[in-house]
């Protein structure tokens, strides 16, 4: 046995003072048990908003928190999981990351954090959190694969982004004991295993396996009702089917658990749209775009009649919060919404106008700038259509078959134009001809002289003939089905197809561009 040594400077047992059987119980000070009260109190209504997904109120109780539990790591999640939900992907950036910087071997929520990054188009930080996870949580971590499989998403690479979410749900059921119930976690989300399943369904939609979409989604609705990105998954699909009615019960279902999701609010008018029913549908985007604008409380029927007053993420005087969103994430997305189905009525000026405010809030989508350009084509402002093209192709080389095809019926349009032009002004020729008996001499004629032999030379795929003859066929309403602004995949159908040769590289289609006679 080990002995204790004494030292000189150490008290006797004797004289140690222990707490007596009989002494009075130590008094604790009231104003800690008040303290503790009140923090468990708010941190509860925050985690219950959050769980219902009623952001603004989840917002007031979250500022009611203290300093110290704001700015921990469990708050921050809790504030970014807060304005992820509500749409507002700037706010909760700065949240999620100051978090990921104040913990960087934090697990829980980051799955919720590399989701937010797949929004937002940044692949450098989502490759950094990817690694960072799977460097910890290799074989044990739920939440790192999800990250890994984000990142697959955003490269394009839907096969792997598939394997490591399978990988993903295969830990989940093993630190559960292959149990399929799903724990809310301490920040009010759902699990790792139902938002699997989820981003499972979103990916297989990408990969046009809208099977296998369904599966994954009806397997999230089945342990978690309540995951509104699952009913919204199924509504996207039926739309796709072309099942109207299940695909608007389905949204219905999703905006019924989050209505303070912007982006949930346009669902409607995405099926007016395949319903043909542009008016309707334009009047949703444009409740939609007012209503960001004005900004966004927590009360309901102060939004239905109109009396919410606007701010900027200040609290009103009956206790609401108002959101003011006029710079938020969802914006550009129903703004592009509008603009198409301003397209697809022919309000040509009216679209255009949108679409140049979104070529400079979001300078990067590769579909502002194609539409723009199709937009200004219908305009005959075919300088600035062909600049618009050019600056598409730019951003996405991989949808060059459909700038290709935008530029031939570009090019074709213009030279059809210039044609009935050329006519036009032939025929006043020949009819001042016939009165003063001058000599007839056609426009085409003197073109021919005055146009350098190296621009009528110069190759674009078929002969010069055929280069002038107008169009003859179209398939309508080709803006329809092009890709949405903020997801990547599907390429848009142009509105005419031919044969041509693609063009090579920047500097000649710029030559192409150039071409035009206006």
């Amino acid at each position: 046995m080990s002995r204790l040594r004494e030292t000189g400077n150490e008290a006797p047992v004797s004289s140690l003072a222990f707490p007596s059987a009989t002494a009075s119980p130590t008094k604790i000070d009231a104003s800690a048990i008040l303290h503790l009260y009140h923090l468990v109190k708010v941190s509860s209504k925050a985690f219950v908003y959050a769980s219902t997904y009623r952001s603004p109120q989840a917002l007031l109780a979250f500022s009611m928190l203290t300093v110290e539990q704001r700015n921990s790591a469990w708050g921050l999640c809790l504030l970014g999981r807060i304005c992820f939900e509500s749409g507002r992907y700037p706010e909760a950036l700065q949240a999620f990351s100051a978090a990921q910087r104040q913990a960087p071997y934090r697990m829980r929520d980051m799955d919720m954090y590399s989701t937010l990054l797949w929004h937002m188009k940044k692949e450098e930080e989502l490759a950094n959190l990817a690694h960072t996870m799977v460097s910890v949580g290799r074989n044990w971590s739920p939440e790192a694969w999800v990250a890994v499989a984000n990142c697959f998403s955003l490269d394009g690479d839907h096969g792997s982004a598939l394997k490591s979410l399978g990988r993903s749900i295969q830990l989940f059921k093993a630190s559960h004991g292959g149990t399929m119930v799903v724990p809310r976690t301490e920040s009010g989300g759902v699990g790792s295993l139902a938002y699997a399943h989820t981003l499972v369904g979103h990916e297989s939609v990408a990969n046009d396996d809208l099977d296998r979409a369904q599966q994954a989604f009806r397997t999230a609705i089945r342990i978690d009702s309540r995951h509104y990105n699952a009913w919204y998954g199924m509504g996207m699909v039926y739309l796709r089917l072309g099942k109207l009615d299940l695909a608007e019960y389905h949204f219905g279902r999703a905006l019924t658990l989050n209505a303070q999701n912007p982006l949930l609010l346009q669902s409607a008018g995405a099926v007016y749209e395949h319903r043909g029913d542009y008016g309707h549908a334009l009047e949703v985007y444009e409740r939609v775009e007012a209503l960001l604008r004005q900004g966004y409380v927590a009360d309901n029927e102060s939004l239905a009649d109109g009396t919410a007053e606007t701010a900027s993420a200040s609290v009103a005087a009956d206790g609401t919060v108002v959101l003011g969103l006029q710079s938020h994430h969802a914006m550009n997305f129903v703004m592009f919404k509008r603009a198409r189905v301003l397209v697809v009525l022919e309000r040509f000026a009216e679209a255009a106008k949108i679409l140049e405010q979104l070529l400079c809030r979001c300078p990067r989508e590769f579909n502002v700038p194609f539409l723009l350009g199709q937009t200004y084509a219908k305009l005959r402002r075919f300088r600035e259509a062909a600049a618009c093209l050019t600056r598409a192709l730019d951003i996405s080389p991989e949808n060059s078959q459909s700038v290709n095809e935008a530029f031939d019926a570009l090019y074709q349009q213009s030279a059809a134009d210039q044609e009935a032009v050329d006519s036009d002004q032939d025929a006043a020729e020949n009819s001042d001809a016939n009165i003063h008996g001058a000599p007839r001499r056609t426009r085409a004629s003197a073109r021919d002289l005055s146009t350098p032999p190296s621009e009528l030379s110069r190759g674009h795929g078929i002969g010069g003939s055929d280069m002038m003859s107008p169009v003859s066929s179209s398939i309508g309403s080709p803006y329809l089905d092009s890709p949405s602004v903020f997801a990547r995949g599907r390429r848009g159908q142009a509105e005419w197809s031919h044969d041509w040769s693609a063009l090579n590289s920047a500097d000649d289609r710029v030559d192409r561009a150039l071409d035009f006679d206006m």
